[in-house]
């Protein structure tokens, strides 16, 4: 009955999707379907007949087989609606034989009112009897199947309070690593069962200060199921340090340090693998290094990645986390072994309580005592693992009365009797609310390990009609989809990967690899999406007789595999290609019905010779609402591009160059246009001239463009840029600074994050003041001098983030910044001229992060006596030549990080 149960719900959701794009199409597409308005209305109203049956729940019977494929047929019918419509709006747009489709449509509509009735008869034929249910749709366990078997391990989220009894684990490896007795090339291996805490144990070693400062160089690298040598090998020689690299940081935000990662990936490119794996052995030789291959599963895997590690230097590590003890042993008989317990009745009770009971700011974690009695019996139904206590802690943290746990109790006793711990994965997903089903299993979607980007994960669920538009608030669809965002994490169904610059707000995500197995199976077998990676490439391998065909109308391409033998499903809604070519783009173009296709996102091999001229025919994809491109030389843009009046996104931030047709004018829905800095027309011009896009109340995302001289003219521009969030623009004059800030009619009241590059040398910033009424700001970033005439002051407090680049200031800028009760992160790039710093006590309340770079004139920096910065936890320090010492009164009671070179 549980499967039945929770196919309902994802069914559910389906059909509420479909009637949000229905009646969204009957408002924004009322002309092309004018004559046929009543009968799309009737199956919008059919669709919430539907709905109302799937929200109650279902009366216990053994027919479930018959249940589970009734309630399919409603999903069935839920997509041949939506394909119906869209196919109707794409052919009376492209044709003047309106009659033909209409007869068409309705007879298609005659044809699903047939199949709507055989459903509702079909339900009394079959017994089945609604009841008014629960709300939460809770499972009743009764009937459940068990879920198939997930394989993959439960990586760690850098959270402290879940290294309960890894202490003993940690000392004893800690112990290892530091040991320099052995002339010998050393192997750790850290073995046992997914979601035991392998990569958690590893990690927390790994960043130890204590062990890191004995090695020489250090590298992480994720093996998993899907590896491939060349990319291990490149990301080793990433991280032990490639020839002629100059990292000035290795934050993920600063731009100066992925300009320099994108440089050093293309050269290797463009060298062979051979040639990598030298200069790794090159780097590593003769020196101490530590290297942790991170969830290896195969005895090949080893064999490929061994010739790279020489003898090393005495006391040189490597770290294996494993499932397989086989591995460990093969690389090395003598390995030293860890194996890490599963928790204790106690220690198991602890974790769950600061799960289901996290500390915030006011308060401690703790259990209210009506609780204690059933949560005990809970951590021990967990039988140790700490997985299973994580994710049952994320489900009762949304329970707050004694009953719902005790219901919880009843579900999990059964489930854990009959199919085991590791299946509390599927318990998790079945207590989701029905608008997050879909979004989890997206995620299944992503490369396994991959950290995903928060504003594309959160841009695609709108794209693919996920997020469920809210008619009681003022909330964007962006909102409320970074709200979806929060509850999964809340729910410990996916784990933050960073936090963005504010502290409090997610950057990227990632998914534990037992989850994402699991989003992938569920997917698969929904028929949600379906993802094709390179450990099931017998799909694609398989002889010339065999095809493999998907009835999925989502499909994600992961490296290393192709479509030679995939039939896709004819209504295909999204396309998701993370290592292609053009040529691969252009087949695929010329061969499949893209007509109704929502998502398009096209990663080509990392190459930045690749040119790419985007066909004509993306014009025909009306329905097109996310376009994303990356990693190519060059990207041009055809002007077929104007008629895709539903593109809501373009992203082609991540490639060399960008050419735009004029035509990009018409997409008055546009809400997120990313570019890269080398961005131009077709005409030949660089300049947002005449363009602040159809729709300026749209715009929430517009980054990378060039300010242009008439721009401001523009009388669409003269409206309020209300939802504008997120800016990069550059200018060539100071003079065009000058015009876009004092524009009397432009405002950024909702402005989050500015970035403003002035490309002309001899200019400079010089009346910034404006800024300071743009009270939402709290990223800002500024490329180019600034006039000596001009004081910080115009700096908002609600800034968080800043980084000040080639500003050139006479005058020491720490007494201003200091100020800033809520900077966070300061980063100063050949920014003063000066030869003394003084920071004030009491200075920098909040600052966490301080990178001062190429300030080649400081001799003394001055820190007075006080609590200054006494958050800091990272410290950079690069290309200071001149400055003998750094403060001995700096707080550094929370440092982490240090960092100090070329002083």
């Amino acid at each position: 009955m549980a499967e039945m149960i929770v196919l309902s719900k994802f069914t559910e959701a389906i059909v509420s999707h479909a009637i949000q794009r229905i009646s969204y199409l009957l408002i924004h597409e009322a002309i092309s379907l004018i004559t046929v308005k009543t009968d799309v209305e009737y199956l919008r109203n059919e669709l919430l007949r539907m709905q109302s049956f799937l929200k109650t729940a279902y009366s216990e019977q053994e027919q479930d087989d018959r249940v589970r494929n009734w309630v399919a047929e409603i999903r069935n019918i839920a997509c041949e609606i939506e394909d119906v419509v869209e196919t109707y709006i794409v052919k009376v747009d492209s044709s003047f034989f309106h009659v033909l489709h209409l007869k068409k449509l309705r007879e298609q509509i005659n044809s699903i009112k047939t199949k709507i009735e055989s459903i509702f008869k079909s339900k009394k034929n079959y017994g089945i009897e609604l009841v008014c249910g629960d709300p939460t749709g809770r499972v009743n366990p009764t009937a459940l199947e068990r879920q198939r078997s997930l394989r993959r391990s439960y990586p760690d989220d850098d959270d402290e309070d879940d290294a309960i009894s890894l202490d003993h684990s940690m000392t004893v490896l800690k112990t290892k690593l530091m040991e320099d007795k052995d002339d010998r090339l050393c192997f750790v291996s850290i073995v046992g069962t997914g979601g035991l805490g392998k990569t958690a144990l590893a990690k927390k070693v790994y960043n130890d200060n204590d062990v890191k400062g004995l090695f020489d160089c250090c590298a992480w690298v994720f093996i998993s199921q899907q590896f491939l040598s060349r990319d291990a090998f490149s990301e080793i020689l990433m991280q032990v340090g490639f020839p002629q690299s100059h990292y000035p940081t290795h934050n993920e935000d600063l731009e100066c340090m992925l300009q320099e990662r994108r440089r050093i990936r293309e050269i290797l490119n463009c060298l062979e693998e051979d040639d990598i794996a030298e200069y790794i052995k090159e780097r590593l030789k003769g020196k101490r290094y530590l290297v942790v291959l991170d969830d290896v599963w195969r005895i090949e895997d080893w064999d490929s990645l061994k010739r790279v590690f020489p003898r090393g230097k005495r006391g040189s590590k490597i770290v294996f986390t494993s499932r397989n003890k086989k591995v460990a042993l093969y690389a090395d008989p003598n390995s030293f072994t860890i194996e890490p317990q599963l928790l204790t009745l106690e220690e198991s009770w602890v974790l769950l309580q600061r799960r289901a009971f996290p500390r915030d700011a006011f308060s401690e974690a703790g259990c209210p005592s009506q609780f204690e009695h059933t949560g005990k019996r809970l951590a021990m139904k967990c039988g140790g693992l700490p997985l299973a206590i994580v994710k049952l802690g994320g489900l009762l943290r949304t329970k707050k009365l004694d009953d719902e746990w005790r219901e919880v109790e009843r579900e999990v006793n059964l489930h854990l009797y009959r199919y085991g711990v590791e299946d509390m994965v599927a318990l998790s997903y079945h207590d989701l609310p029905y608008y997050l089903k879909p979004c989890f299993l997206y995620l299944g979607n992503f490369p396994e390990d991959m950290e995903i980007p928060k504003r594309k994960l959160t841009q695609l669920w709108i794209a693919e009609g996920l997020v469920m538009e809210s008619e009681s608030s003022r909330q964007t669809m962006e909102d409320i989809a970074e709200q979806y965002l929060r509850e999964l994490i809340d729910r410990c169904m996916i784990q933050v990967g960073k936090w963005d610059h504010t502290g409090v707000g997610v950057k990227t995500c990632r998914v534990h690899r037992l989850m994402r197995d699991f989003c992938v199976s569920k997917a698969r077998e929904d028929k949600f999406s379906e993802v094709i990676q390179q450990h099931e490439k017998n799909i694609t391998t398989a002889s010339s007789s065999s095809t493999h065909q998907t009835s999925s109308r989502r499909i994600a391409i992961h490296p290393g595999c192709s479509l030679d033998r995939i039939q896709m499903h004819r209504n295909l809604r999204s396309l998701m290609w993370f290592d292609s070519s053009p040529f691969s783009f252009y087949k695929i173009m010329s061969k499949i019905n893209f007509k109704l296709l929502r998502v398009l996102e096209f990663g080509f091999k990392r190459d930045s010779n690749t040119c790419f001229d985007v066909p004509i025919e993306i014009g025909d994809l009306i329905h097109l609402r996310y376009l994303g491109m990356r990693h190519a030389g060059k990207v041009t843009l055809s002007s077929s591009i104007g008629n895709l009046r539903n593109l809501g996104t373009i992203n082609l931030r991540d490639n060399g160059k960008v050419v735009l047709p004029v035509e990009i004018l018409k997409l008055t829905r546009l809400k997120h246009l990313l570019l890269p800095f080398a961005t131009c027309f077709s005409d030949g011009s660089f300049s947002f001239a005449t363009y602040f896009l159809s729709n300026p109340t749209q715009i929430q995302t517009l980054k990378y463009i060039r300010f242009g001289p008439s721009l401001l003219k523009n009388k669409i521009t003269q409206s309020e840029l209300s939802n504008l969030r997120n800016l990069g623009i550059q200018f060539v004059t100071s003079e065009e600074v000058s015009s876009f800030l004092a524009f009397p009619n432009f405002k950024l009241s909702m402005l989050q994050s500015l970035r403003m590059s002035l490309l002309s040398i001899n200019g400079a910033f010089s009346n910034l003041q404006p800024l300071s009424e743009c009270v939402m700001l709290s990223k800002l970033c500024l490329d180019g001098k600034i006039s000596d005439d001009l004081s910080l002051e115009f700096l908002p407090e609600s800034l968080t983030k800043l980084i000040l680049r080639d500003s050139s200031l006479s005058k020491d800028p720490m007494p201003v910044l200091e100020k800033l009760p809520n900077l966070r992160y300061l980063q100063l790039h050949n920014s003063y001229n000066g030869s003394k710093m003084v920071c004030g006590a009491q200075g920098f309340p909040r600052l966490e992060t301080l990178q001062l770079f190429s300030l080649k004139n400081v001799m003394m920096w001055r820190v007075e006596s006080g609590t200054t910065m006494p958050k800091l936890k990272t410290l950079h320090i690069k290309d200071l030549p001149e400055l003998s010492m750094i403060p001995e009164e700096l707080c550094i009671t929370n440092l982490r990080e240090l960092k100090v070179s070329d002083i």
